[in-house]
């Protein structure tokens, strides 16, 4: 019966579970393009709640007060013909937009051969100002990036990356001249074995009694 409250409830809110961190979500909102297009598509509703404040409060109670002050203020500076109008829908989904659009130009021109054709410093400016950042406090100029990766150049060569571990069946480095022991007996080549045994009359045997002729 709750389960099927809360169906209702989204049904009649326009404004679904998920998007107001519930969990378990079946089908597809379990991947990450999923989910964002069930966002994208719950967030219409708000869209429209924020269209309706628009046109029904903000746009009337603005062209009330231009009209007073066109008709009643005494400064003559402030007159002029215009037309007042809430953009509040249209500028939530122009950044939206926007944003989206400067991130697919970004990852075109992340092609090697496309790359001098774009200037990436107004792209990064331009990305920030879309998501309602100061382009002037989070992206760096043209001269302030060449000196930032200069930094971080010198900084990784005064500390490189430590050398990752031989992973297992890769082949080792050869061991140093004159430690190498030929295999006779399978012992894998190591420098520990007990290799060929001496056979009588050879050399090497400890029960020679004398020179091998």
């Amino acid at each position: 019966m709750f389960d099927k409250a809360r169906v209702l409830a989204d049904e009649s809110t326009g404004f679904p579970s998920f998007a107001h961190g519930q969990t378990g979500i079946q089908g597809v909102g379990r991947t990450a393009s999923g989910i964002s297009m069930l966002m994208n598509a719950a967030n219409g509703s708000i869209r429209n709640v924020i269209k309706n404040v628009d046109d029904y409060l903000l746009g009337p109670l603005g062209k009330a007060f231009f009209n007073f002050n066109m008709q009643f203020d005494f400064d003559p500076e402030i007159k002029g013909d215009l037309e007042v109008k809430a953009q509040g829908t249209e500028s939530l989904m122009a950044n939206e937009v926007r944003s989206q659009r400067l991130m697919q130009f970004m990852q075109t021109v992340s092609n090697p051969a496309l790359a001098p054709f774009a200037r990436m410093d107004y792209i990064v400016r331009e990305i920030a100002k879309s998501m309602d950042l100061d382009p002037d406090k989070v992206a760096n100029s043209m001269s302030q990036a060449a000196v930032q990766a200069e930094i971080l150049k010198k900084f990784q060569e005064a500390n490189p990356p430590p050398a990752p571990p031989p992973q297992q069946g890769q082949p080792q480095p050869p061991a140093p001249a004159g430690g190498q022991v030929e295999d006779t007996q399978g012992s894998g080549g190591g420098t520990i074995g007990t290799g060929s045994v001496p056979t009588p009359e050879e050399e090497g045997f400890t029960g020679n009694q004398g020179p091998i002729q």
